[in-house]
């Protein structure tokens, strides 16, 4: 096994929470649902799966001023790959809890490293 390959994420993950720089988070993964038969104007009946993980609200200025800072965003959150439970990674339209607040994640609004040590989502809420 390589840097890339997991190694890089563990040590960054490990590093960072044994020095308390990171809070605990969850990662909501949102699945959408079906349709209930009868009802085609009710909507989905979307479910979720909670995945516990370790992150950090950043600070959105950085996204500002480099350009890259997805309109409607209200947080910017950096989860690190090797703490999130299940091997599961953030995609637009999760959510995360961290810090007594619950964000979704938006379109387009991930961004991770090459070794997947960390991705920082653009949210709303």
């Amino acid at each position: 096994m390589g840097l890339l390959d997991g190694d890089l994420a563990t040590l960054v993950a490990d590093a960072l929470v044994g020095a308390d720089l990171t809070k605990p988070a969850t990662l909501i993964k949102v699945t959408a649902g079906t349709r209930t038969p009868g009802a085609l104007s009710a909507g989905t009946n979307p479910t979720t799966q909670s995945f516990t993980a370790q992150g950090i609200e950043q600070n959105l200025l950085g996204l500002q001023m480099s350009g890259t800072l997805i309109a409607g965003v209200t947080a910017a959150i950096r989860l690190f790959g090797a703490t999130i439970a299940g091997g599961q990674v953030p995609v637009p339209g999760d959510r995360i809890a961290i810090g007594g607040k619950t964000y979704t994640i938006v379109d387009k609004g991930v961004s991770r490293d090459s070794a997947a040590a960390s991705y920082l989502c653009q949210c709303s809420g």
